[in-house]
């Protein structure tokens, strides 16, 4: 067989070979661009949930972030209710133990609302970094979040044995369910509304305090000569001093 034969049949051997090879990288091109763009969608569908949940937990705006606030507020103010009741002794042997549980349910619900909090930050541009993480964590509300939870943590780890809170924890825990209920206006919008009224209108709410306490200090007085003889030794009563009365003023002004 002669040369150039030869090489006429070894390459029209090598043909189909190199056609394949074309095709096979042409191919894997494909494959590694449709990964990128699956990559791309599922990335910023990841982001854009990352950032509803973070609207969610962090704004006062729609109607899903409505609901929950809601339903965190409903929670809060029923524990606070509980709490308080737990202070008569009747009703204690009754509810302790639904109280220590409670309590317990909603430290492990906020634990996981504040670890969401953080983790959903990251949708956010200034917070997606880990230094942004921690300028977050950084924030008022969240360092007050975290103490509240240090603090439910160290009420609920006095009753582990017992399942119930101890005398002395009783006393501490109401602070705590208060500045939880307080917690769930996050934006402070209540207190910016209230900011907001008594900076229009400082001259009449200074005006009527000027006048309040002078009513108070007048009825003080008055109340005071009527009630104490002015033989000092006969004065058996409660009411000993203008200090007294003036307590006695205000305590009637606050719950009638």
């Amino acid at each position: 067989m002669s040369t150039r034969r030869r090489s006429v049949i070894s390459h029209g051997f090598n043909r189909p070979q190199s056609r394949a090879s074309i095709i096979s990288l042409y191919s894997i091109a494909y494959d590694e661009d449709k990964h990128r763009k699956l990559s791309r969608v599922f990335s910023a569908i990841f982001v854009h949930k990352k950032i509803d949940i973070y609207h969610v937990l962090e704004r006062q705006e729609g109607t899903r972030t409505l609901a929950y606030h809601l339903f965190v507020f409903a929670l809060t103010l029923v524990s606070l209710v509980f709490g308080s009741i737990l202070t008569i002794d009747e009703w204690r042997p009754t509810l302790d133990a639904p109280l220590y549980y409670g309590e317990l349910g909603l430290f492990v619900f906020f634990a996981c609302e504040l670890l969401l909090r953080i983790w959903s930050a990251g949708g956010v541009l200034k917070y997606r970094t880990w230094v942004g993480r921690l300028i977050f964590i950084s924030r008022p509300s969240i360092i007050l979040d975290i103490l509240t939870l240090f603090g439910f943590t160290i009420s609920l780890a006095t009753g582990l044995k017992t399942r119930e809170f101890p005398s002395l924890t009783l006393k501490f825990l109401p602070p705590l369910q208060m500045i939880r209920f307080l917690r769930v206006d996050r934006q402070l919008s209540s207190w910016k509304i209230l900011k907001g009224i008594i900076v229009t209108h400082r001259q009449e709410l200074t005006v009527t305090l000027v006048i309040a306490f002078m009513f108070l200090i007048t009825g003080s007085y008055l109340l005071y000569v009527a009630e104490t003889p002015i033989d000092p030794t006969l004065n058996k009563g409660n009411f000993k001093s203008i200090a007294d009365t003036m307590w006695f003023s205000i305590i009637t002004v606050m719950f009638t």
